[in-house]
């Protein structure tokens, strides 16, 4: 770590601070019994800043403003904080006091005053006794501050025990606060794992918080990446900072310095073991200091640092060797107690593989398997790497394994073909573990499918048969071979003892496969089989968010929305604090649930954060890909056609043509960027041919998909083949498709609304929205206008549900029947282009255009075409649309 420069960051003040604005807003008000407020708490919890800025806003509404300070060098003069409204003439205290709260009443006199009386712990006995005075005259406003754990003049402390002033006591910022903080600062959204960790460090201190994000901003810690912002590496810790935290701590002797220097290296720690490294009377200090807290935990004490930034900024000042050396006392002394778990095991590894002791290739091999475990590959890697310099055994194929996890695809490569041209005797069960390699993370499905080929035409245990047979599996099921996919993954898992990694290769082909061919009766016990294995297994443990997110792809295309948005939820709350790639990972995961229930901007924001995990890791994974096909389609549900459209390109640059099984979701990507930028017909018949290929190549699930797309964008000629596919699959999905597509068709308003309480009951409430929305439509060009106002009620409703829709059935107000070429043609006139370009786009003469556009205006009373594509965009309910 390293100290930075000061580097000064703005942001709304108040970020984080509504509801305690809103409290001091009604204090402030006059209409209770109160005249103010005192707002009480800690250091640096932002006291001072939340006073300043409620003065700031009465002097922009005209009010007149007097700002008072505490102060402890003015805390022994007799009025110290009013000396200056006293001027020369001095008379006798009481006389002083008079006249001050006389000159504060003659200019309330002349307009409203508020008084700001800032550390009012600090003020002298008069000087508090004058803004006692002040609040109970009831004429002049007061907002004060106070800090909290020390000695107030009684005077300050009647405040509010005397009912005079409400009392707000200021807590930390909470996490979701923090977050808002950080975001309102930065001008753009932080991922989560950022605003946990800065919550941490701070605990909530808006003052350390503030400083804090500016110090690793100045140091390029905080990194925006696809438009998200990150914070990488260790704590870099500011002059400004460090002289704030160390006035805090105070001076250290040198043996409390160690107590806290030890503990920064390892908390918490019991408290024999920390005494056998330190003193216990340069412990019992640094209690008493408040630097350290010492809490009984069963029948044992437990000391940590009393702040985390105590550690931070010990950490950054100290010497390696010095900080070394503890390390290698903290490893020796902690081998001696036994490792509870394995996270004790790896915390135990790290100090002394950062220590001054010599390598333990043993305890590093162990600690790279558990930290796989645990989630954390980076960690993994380090000791992965550390074992192999050592010279453990197997080490380097653990190393080899954890970079496939990583997605650093052409070191594990090299790593892999080095180990099978090697001649060992596991060369086969390397040789696997490269074809998936090839396939998962470099993209070259064909050239694994050679290494196969050689695999099956040699002699093979069956133990080798089945890890080959795993990997085969998901060559098919990219290959979109979803039969062969099927039956390959369930010959392998066939197996009992198939290694944990090629086990979970098996269950993401079966999936995949179960979930594009319908087959739904198995589909929830594989899954549970494959998250369990992900829990007892170093290599099948970091899969198991990847895993849940082509889960939940097999879940949405067979209609199955809740079980996936349980799953989900489960798997978010199976692992805290999740670090690194495996985030980005569970973010894709967190996103697609929110998407597939509709919650389009949540959605939005979560995979932001993947994309940003992806790139900073430089992955080349299907979660890159994965991301953009969520991103497209939830920009475009929001009607931001310009963001949909780049997440399409991304998508575009990253899918290999020969991963098959993705064209559909990159079809469906692209067409829900098409609608939103108005080209439905273009939406529209991308939707078709995808459902043809997927027809081609026996994916009847995705066909569906394609069909329901379709229809939302207002497409009923794939009707009859809804139908034929509902009758085949015995879905409940397939039943609402083809209920949609052919009330569509007939213009059935009744069966509209049936088919969009069908997509309620399967959880898709963007669907739901979208059909009640064309019910609308439908029953208003009927006539039956009541129903017309309910169903177009009800769409307003599910997108306002879903955090607010704009997708192009809801920009279709009722009234307004748009099929064919004038729905293209209003489409584009929202989306903003001319009559020419317009007319260029469809081939189409302007006059034609014009009359398009003339009659939509009629339609719905519009005296522009502005007007009209602002009555489209207000959706259901609004802009006239009853």
């Amino acid at each position: 770590m390293h100290r930075y420069s000061r580097h000064v960051i703005s942001g709304d003040p108040l970020a984080g601070r509504d509801s305690e604005l809103g409290i001091i807003r009604r204090a402030l008000s006059g209409a209770g019994k109160h005249s103010g407020v005192v707002i009480a708490g800690a250091a640096g919890v932002g006291k001072t800043r939340l006073a300043r800025e409620v003065l700031r806003r009465a002097e922009a509404s005209g009010e007149r403003t007097k700002w008072i300070v505490g102060t402890e060098s003015a805390c022994a003069l007799p009025l110290g904080a009013f000396i200056g409204a006293l001027g020369e003439a001095m008379s006798d205290p009481l006389a002083n006091v008079r006249r001050v709260i006389d000159s504060f009443v003659a200019q309330q006199r002349k307009a409203r005053v508020l008084l700001g009386v800032d550390d009012a712990h600090l003020l002298d006995g008069l000087s508090a006794l004058v803004v006692h005075q002040l609040a109970q005259s009831g004429g002049t406003r007061l907002i004060v501050t106070m800090r909290t754990g020390g000695r107030e003049p009684d005077a300050v402390t009647a405040l509010w025990k005397d009912g005079l002033l409400a009392r707000l006591d200021l807590e930390p910022l909470s996490a979701a606060a923090t977050r808002e903080l950080i975001e309102s600062t930065l001008g753009g959204p932080v991922d989560a794992r950022s605003a946990n960790r800065f919550r941490k460090l701070t605990g909530g201190n808006t003052l350390f918080l503030r400083q804090l994000l500016s110090d690793q901003i100045a140091a390029g810690r905080m990194r925006q990446l696809a438009g998200v912002w990150m914070w990488d590496g260790d704590v870099a810790v500011s002059a400004t900072l460090s002289d704030t935290i160390a006035r805090q701590m105070g001076r250290l002797s040198p043996g409390v310095a160690l107590v806290v220097d030890t503990l920064s290296q390892c908390e918490p720690l019991a408290v024999d073991v920390l005494c056998d490294l330190v003193r216990r009377p340069d412990l019992a200090a640094a209690e008493s200091m408040g630097l350290v807290n010492v809490e009984r935990t069963g029948a044992s004490l437990m000391a940590r640092l009393a702040h985390p930034l105590f550690g931070e900024l010990r950490r950054a000042s100290a010497g390696e060797m010095y900080l070394s050396g503890i390390r290698g006392r903290l490893a020796t002394r902690l081998a001696e107690e036994g490792d509870a778990d394995m996270q004790a095991t790896v915390r135990r590894a790290l100090l002394r593989l950062e220590s001054d002791l010599d390598p333990e290739p043993g305890l590093y091999l162990e600690s790279a398997r558990h930290a796989m475990t645990l989630l954390d590959l980076d960690l993994a890697d380090r000791f992965a790497a550390a074992a192999t310099q050592a010279g453990a055994p197997g080490a380097a194929g653990v190393r080899a394994m954890n970079l496939v996890l990583l997605g650093r695809g052409e070191e594990a490569e090299t790593a892999l073909r080095d180990m099978v041209d090697s001649g060992l005797p596991d060369g086969h069960h390397w040789a696997t573990v490269r074809a998936a390699n090839l396939i998962w993370i470099l993209g070259k499905p064909q050239v694994a499918a050679a290494i196969l080929e050689d695999l099956a035409a040699g002699s093979e245990t069956p133990a080798q048969a089945a890890e080959r047979l795993a990997v085969q599996a998901c060559l098919d099921a990219v290959s979109a071979r979803c039969e062969l996919a099927a039956q390959n993954s369930r010959a392998a898992l066939s197996f009992e003892a198939l290694p944990g990694f090629h086990a979970m290769m098996a269950s993401l082909a079966l999936i995949m496969a179960m979930g594009a061919l319908g087959e739904v009766d198995e589909l929830a016990s594989v899954a549970e089989q494959a998250l369990r294995r992900a829990t007892t297994s170093f290599q099948a443990s970091h899969m198991r968010f990847w895993f849940g997110a082509v889960y939940g792809r097999a879940c949405r295309l067979t209609g199955r929305i809740e079980e996936f948005v349980g799953t989900a939820k489960q798997l978010a709350d199976s692992a805290r604090d999740v670090p690194g790639l495996a985030y980005a990972n569970l973010a894709l995961l967190l996103g697609n649930a929110e998407l597939v229930r509709g919650a389009a901007a949540d959605a939005a924001r979560l995979v932001h954060e993947a994309l940003a995990g992806a790139e900073r890791h430089a992955v080349t994974t299907g979660l890159r890909a994965a991301s953009y096909f969520a991103l497209a389609e939830a920009h475009a549900k929001l009607g931001q056609a310009t963001e949909a459209n780049d997440a399409v390109d991304g998508a575009r640059a990253c899918v290999s043509p020969d991963f098959l099984f993705m064209h559909t979701a990159l079809s469906l990507a692209g067409g829900w960027a098409m609608a939103a930028s108005g080209r439905l017909s273009e939406a529209v018949a991308s939707a078709r041919q995808a459902a043809q290929l997927a027809r081609d190549r026996g994916q009847p699930t995705h066909e569906l998909a394609c069909i329901q797309a379709a229809a939302q964008w207002g497409d009923a000629s794939q009707a009859a083949r809804a139908r034929e596919l509902a009758k085949a699959l015995s879905l409940p999905l397939a039943d609402a498709v083809a209920l949609h597509a052919d009330s569509l068709l007939t213009g059935d308003g009744e069966g509209l609304l049936a088919a969009s309480a069908a997509y309620r009951r399967i959880g898709d409430l963007a669907a739901a929205a979208d059909t009640a929305a064309q019910a609308s439509v439908a029953f208003d060009e009927r006539q039956h206008h009541r129903r017309g106002l309910y169903a177009a009620a009800l769409a307003k409703e599910l997108a306002d549900n879903c955090g607010g829709l704009c997708t192009p059935a809801l920009r279709t107000p009722a009234g307004l029947k748009l099929s064919g070429r004038q729905r293209d043609v209003v489409e584009l006139v929202v989306a903003g282009l001319s009559n020419r370009q317009i007319a260029e786009k469809l081939v189409m003469s302007v006059r034609t255009v014009e009359g398009h556009v003339y009659r939509a205006c009629q339609r719905v009373g519009a005296q522009s075409r502005e007007e009209l594509a602002s009555i489209v965009r207000s959706g259901p309910g609004d802009g006239g649309t009853g």
